[in-house]
């Protein structure tokens, strides 16, 4: 290739590079790209170049110890069904820090072991005034809803009733019948309110616009003991967004079963799954607490020991935090359809 570009550069002054280039069988932007690299003494191929150096560790980072300590509780059998967020925060709570939620997300990614479980959206469309629901502490407003949960058969379902209070993400109240009943969900009601103290005036509990939401039954109970009732707009499961989040978390739960044998074998699994929702379940909406603990007013314990813990990492390993880490506090207050702007 040289001798070709010595030759073709001898007549190139004669006749014109192109013409020289076309001669000798030459690409002539490549012949004149060799010219310029050769006048300017860079090297002209990619192995005569000066191989670049090898970046250091940054003394922050992690050692392939702790990378494979992080990646066999991230893939153990207790957390495994965890996202990393969750993770971190439980580790938290039994006084163990490893590493931040991002380099958790990182490992999994290098790894290919990072995968999307979101699935679908909602509509937001509707013509009735938009719900607006606001709650600063446990017991004002609750949503409630009914779902259905498949049975042995083809067209056999269940109906499973659901009451949550929208600022603790608590379930307060639920029941597994065989119909889609007004009288079911009245009783259900009653009862939850009656165990969980209601006083009137006290509380707000929204819905949507099923038939049994609307009976005049279910106005005359909220009459009688002093509750507000309020209803989403017609076909916008975005006004009672509480509830269909916590169905999405319950189906798909890892031991969600395609079907229930019995109505008795869902009451089975359902109990099982509320006290877990309820008791060990970390909530991305509320600080990654537990709903019982938010509930009962335990979480004040709770983010002061896991300040202490990241208290205790942060002055191990000072260069790993760019500034002092701080514990999440769960929101103050929830809202159903928050206005954009806020009066005072």
């Amino acid at each position: 290739m040289e001798m070709l570009d010595e030759q073709a550069g001898s007549f190139a002054g004669r006749i014109g590079t192109a013409k020289a280039c076309e001669a000798f069988g030459l690409n002539a932007r490549s012949y004149r790209h060799r010219q310029q690299v050769r006048r300017s003494g860079a090297p002209e191929r990619a192995r005569d170049r000066k191989p670049k150096e090898v970046r250091k560790a940054h003394p922050a980072s992690l050692s392939a110890t702790e990378i494979k300590r992080v990646l066999d509780i991230l893939c153990s059998e207790k957390y495994c069904d965890m996202p990393p967020t969750q993770v971190y925060h439980a580790l938290l709570d039994e006084g163990t820090y490893v590493c931040s939620i991002s380099s958790m997300y990182r490992i999994l990614v290098n790894h290919g072991l990072l995968f999307e479980r979101r699935r679908g959206g909602h509509s937001t469309r509707g013509l009735h005034p938009i719900p607006r629901l606001h709650a600063t502490g446990p017991d004002e407003c609750w949503t409630w809803d009914i779902t259905r949960l498949r049975g042995p058969h083809k067209g056999v379902f269940y109906h499973l009733y659901t009451i949550l209070d929208i600022f603790t993400r608590c379930v307060v109240g639920w029941t597994i019948a065989e119909r889609e009943s007004e009288v079911i969900a009245t009783e259900l009601i009653a009862e939850t309110c009656k165990t969980r103290g209601i006083n009137e005036n006290q509380l707000t509990i929204h819905a949507d616009r099923g038939s049994p939401m609307m009976a005049g039954s279910m106005s005359e109970l909220f009459i009688s003991l002093g509750v507000t009732k309020s209803h989403s707009r017609p076909r916008v499961s975005n006004d009672n967004p509480y509830s269909e989040a916590q169905f999405k978390t319950m189906k798909y739960h890892s031991t969600y079963p395609e079907r229930f044998g019995s109505i008795q074998d869902a009451r089975t699994w359902m109990r099982k799954f509320m006290h877990w929702y309820n008791n060990e379940h970390y909530h991305s909406g509320i600080a990654y607490m537990r709903p019982a603990d938010l509930h009962a007013g335990r979480n004040d314990t709770i983010i002061a020991g896991r300040q202490a813990t990241l208290n205790k990492a942060a002055k191990a390993n000072p260069d790993r935090f760019n500034r002092p880490p701080k514990a999440a506090k769960p929101p103050t207050q929830a809202w159903i359809n928050k206005p954009s702007i806020l009066t005072t």
